[in-house]
């Protein structure tokens, strides 16, 4: 069906029950006076807007893609597309794309080959290597890649240069999802499926404005909340939000106090026995420690941290605590927060204490804010190694050495691969001479702009930006290389629950642009 998502954003309910399966309903949008008649094809893809994984078929017409529409046989959306879905498509088409290289010349960016942008890149490479070895180069990515590119890029940067200086903007944006599931499971996988949601009798969303962020997830909800049995839901988050308005229970914190109310329901699933001792027994260490350290925090104390009443503490408590198959979610609203990893790991520590997890309807989701977070982790672009590899474990880099054919020694495993705001430390002391930013734009997105500016400006910074627009990062550029983006290249993604995706090729990208994977392989 056809729908105007931007005064129908959720679309219309097709209720269902615990236990069913979600309907199929498809949302599709073409270009004006288009009918689905007029497409010469329809190519597979999905969403790459957000971290949802929306799959979707491109609509392309006279080699432009004129259009988008839902998969039916998806397991994420059954179909449905939210507002990014409908309208990101026609981005592809602007005007303003990057066509051709671009190199400085005499303080100005001039059009070039790309025979001719490489060489620059490529000797002044080799130059930095034989003066200062691999810690002069830098390179920082983006959440808008696939797979296969994040991972091209952690081999150049760490296998072949063998510079530890190696991060992805989603560490600005969703660290905390990955830092809490480490310090919980020992590993950075999500331990849940969408599917959860058709099974849960309770959905809990801790600062996860999911209306907004995964609005088709959100949909999957609606459609829980208008069946026979419907889940009851708890919400986190100081502001009146959809999901806050649609709430059993809504819980409204002063800002910064997210670990006293999470110890607070803690506090209340032990002291009333609402937890599951056998499979406390079996999976988990710590709880003697946990139970100490949240017997400190009562209702009482958390209502006067937090400046919520005690009753609705008592009254989530309660709703957790007799959930039969609990579901968690966590966002920008606790990642974005004082003590944000630690109030993460207590969500976690919430399901854990009540044996909610490997069961149908019983999982969390630290969710992703980008489409691909999720691939610049696994595949090592994002302070790890591939495959969620430790690089403070010896076997795991010997693992990756032989699969590299490289001796582990040439993999910088030293210390953690270095964060972005390091990286620019580091620019400022000189040590860093060459930085290469792909897909994103640090002089728009980071702290101490002006700073940051001034940084990548400097004579003795070599930068190369990597992109599908002339954004304020490219403009400050040595060398600006024309990307394409979705729907003119072909690769796979994982979503926050960690289904992989394939995007086809649907349309060439403009004038002499290039798929990210190309570029990294030349």
């Amino acid at each position: 069906m056809t729908i105007d998502r931007i005064t129908s954003v959720w679309g219309e309910r097709t209720p269902y029950d615990a236990g069913t399966s979600w309907p199929v309903r498809v949302d599709a949008h073409l270009a004006e006076g288009l009918t689905e008649d007029d497409v010469d094809r329809w190519v597979q893809s999905a969403s790459v807007l957000h971290s949802n994984g929306d799959a979707l078929d491109i609509a392309v017409k006279d080699e432009r893609i004129v259009g988008v529409r839902g998969r039916a046989v998806d397991r994420v959306n059954h179909g449905r597309l939210d507002t990014k879905d409908v309208y990101g498509w026609q981005a592809n088409g602007s005007k303003d794309r990057l066509t051709t290289p671009l190199i400085r010349q005499d303080g100005k960016l001039v059009e070039t080959d790309w025979d001719t942008a490489m060489d620059r890149i490529v000797d002044t490479t080799k130059q930095l290597l034989d003066e200062q070895g691999p810690s002069a180069v830098g390179f920082y990515t983006t959440g808008q890649l696939f797979a296969e590119e994040y991972y091209t890029l952690a081999a150049i940067a760490h296998g072949g240069i063998g510079t530890n200086h190696l991060d992805g903007n989603t560490r600005l944006c969703t660290a905390t999802a990955a830092a809490a599931l480490k310090e919980t499971f020992g590993s950075d996988g999500q331990p849940g499926s969408y599917t959860d949601i058709d099974h849960a009798d309770v959905i809990a969303l801790f600062g996860h404005n999911v209306a907004e962020t995964q609005s088709v997830l959100w949909m999957r909800m609606l459609d829980r909340l208008a069946g026979d049995d419907p889940p009851k839901i708890i919400c986190v988050d100081p502001r009146p939000t959809p999901v806050a308005r649609h709430a059993t229970v809504h819980l409204a914190p002063r800002p910064g106090t997210n670990v006293a109310l999470m110890n607070a329901l803690l506090h209340e699933m032990i002291a009333n026995e609402w937890i599951d001792r056998d499979y406390i027994d079996a999976h988990l260490i710590g709880f003697a420690e946990l139970s100490k350290l949240v017997k400190e925090y009562p209702p009482e104390r958390a209502a006067e941290i937090c400046d919520v009443p005690v009753e609705e503490i008592r009254e989530a408590a309660s709703i957790l605590g007799h959930a039969q198959r609990l579901v968690s979610t966590v966002l920008q609203g606790f990642y974005q927060s004082h003590q944000a990893t630690a109030a993460a790991v207590q969500v976690n520590n919430l399901n854990l204490i009540r044996g909610m997890l490997g069961k149908p309807g019983c999982g969390i989701y630290q969710m992703n804010g980008q489409p691909t977070a999720q691939n610049t982790r696994e595949c090592g672009a994002d302070g790890d190694l591939p495959g969620f590899r430790n690089w403070h474990n010896p076997d795991h880099i010997a693992d990756l050495a032989r699969i590299w054919n490289i001796h582990m020694d040439d993999i910088p495993h030293y210390s953690a691969p270095t964060h972005l705001m390091q990286m620019m430390r580091y620019v400022e002391e000189g040590s860093i001479r060459q930085l290469w930013v792909s897909g994103t734009n640090p002089a728009v997105s980071l702290p101490e702009l002006a700073r940051i500016r001034a940084l990548l400006s400097k004579d003795n910074l070599m930068l190369v930006v990597q992109d599908i627009f002339l954004t304020e990062t490219a403009q400050l550029a040595d060398v600006v290389l024309p990307a394409a983006t979705w729907g003119e290249k072909t690769g796979t993604f994982t979503n926050v629950d960690r289904t992989v995706h394939l995007s086809e090729k649907a349309v060439e990208p403009p004038g002499d642009a290039k798929p990210d994977l190309d570029i990294f392989l030349d």
